[in-house]
């Protein structure tokens, strides 16, 4: 038997027609499942009906509105704190099982003469990518220099008033706040 309809008209029983009013009731007498839902929710609305109603302290909503943004911060905080450490202990993770399986798979003598290979070959790596940029960038016609640098300028001038808008916004908004 389908609940969903009955439940969600258990919970909000104000916004019902009398069809669905009359609907639900019948529903009610027969289903054991919904029948608890709806005494716990009579008696939980008796609960709220009946409490009595407890004013806040003076200056409550002062001081909560003024620690909020503390609050925010210290959570945003927080959660980038728990991040970068679950990101930090994976990368680790990954690393060790990287130099784990490196060292199952070579011997030392391997890893010492690819250490030096490196160390002796980086400087002729440097200067061959350094001649092959250099040969690529040669090719470039002066008309294609001239047009990346129009949308290089063009794009930075965006950035520039796009970033003074905002911060001239926020500047502002947080003087009305005070």
């Amino acid at each position: 038997m389908s609940h969903q309809p009955f439940e969600t008209w258990n919970l909000n029983r104000s916004s019902l027609t009398p069809q669905e009013q009359a609907e639900l009731t019948r529903h009610l007498e027969t289903c054991p499942v919904c029948k608890p839902i709806h005494t716990a929710w009579e008696c939980a609305q008796q609960d709220m009906k009946s409490t009595k109603r407890v004013n806040a302290p003076a200056g409550f909503a002062t001081r909560f509105q003024n620690s909020l943004e503390d609050r925010r911060r210290r959570a945003h905080r927080q959660q980038v704190r728990k991040m970068l450490t679950v990101l930090g202990f994976s990368l680790l993770l990954i690393l060790i099982l990287f130099v784990i399986y490196t060292m199952a798979q070579t011997s030392p003598s391997d890893w010492i003469g690819s250490a030096i290979r490196l160390i002796v070959d980086a400087p002729f790596n440097f200067l061959e990518v350094r001649f092959i940029a250099a040969f690529w960038i040669s090719r470039i016609p002066p008309l294609a220099w001239a047009a990346v640098s129009l949308i290089i300028s063009a794009w930075l001038m965006v950035l520039f008033v796009t970033g003074a808008l905002t911060y001239k916004r926020f500047h502002r908004q947080g003087e009305t706040l005070r």
